[in-house]
């Protein structure tokens, strides 16, 4: 069995958590009144995060191109390598593409876009109009980022329960079966 590395590992299992802490800051944040301490808190964390994912999404990029992951199963059908890899690279670009559309979204406001609510974020000046395309463009890569989430969780559990392969310890979960 080979596995990923462990910076590619670490990095994936990371992001995993910064990634579902997002998703659920930005789709629970309608729930905190506007105004509050509370929503000012919780959206400081969703943007820093967010900032932080897409360079951590650059680093695993470039990790990814230099260090190619280990090979699919030969066992995987060719639709199963197909949809593996197009979720993988689907993965990337909304790794990317969510959390950048929150930046440019960010023009909307007045307020500065602060980093872990310190180092103050420079905007690109593109207009509260165009801002307000990239809010709605922020909205449907959320979605599109909990399909892809559920899609890789189904995916898991094929794995695990009808397969019953070695997939998981690639990624550093359980111990390889004999």
């Amino acid at each position: 069995m080979t596995r990923y590395s462990k910076v590619a590992m670490t990095l994936h299992w990371l992001m995993a958590l910064m990634i579902i802490g997002n998703l659920a800051g930005g789709f629970l944040h309608d729930f905190i009144p506007r105004g509050s301490p509370e929503r000012a808190f919780v959206m400081g964390l969703h943007a820093s995060f967010g900032l932080t994912l897409i360079a951590l999404t650059l680093v695993r990029l470039g990790w990814r191109l230099a260090n190619p992951p280990p090979p699919l199963p030969a066992y995987f059908t060719g639709g199963e390598r197909l949809l593996a890899k197009a979720a993988h690279w689907a993965f990337y670009i909304a790794m990317l593409a969510a959390p950048m559309s929150g930046l440019l979204m960010a023009e909307r406001n007045e307020r500065p876009l602060l980093y872990f609510f310190a180092v103050e974020v420079p905007k690109a000046g593109i207009g509260k109009p165009l801002a307000q395309t990239f809010n709605e463009m922020h909205e449907i890569l959320g979605w599109a980022m909990l399909a892809l989430l559920a899609l890789h969780i189904v995916g898991i559990i094929k794995h695990l329960v009808m397969d019953r392969d070695n997939l998981m310890p690639r990624m550093g979960v359980g111990k390889p079966r004999a």
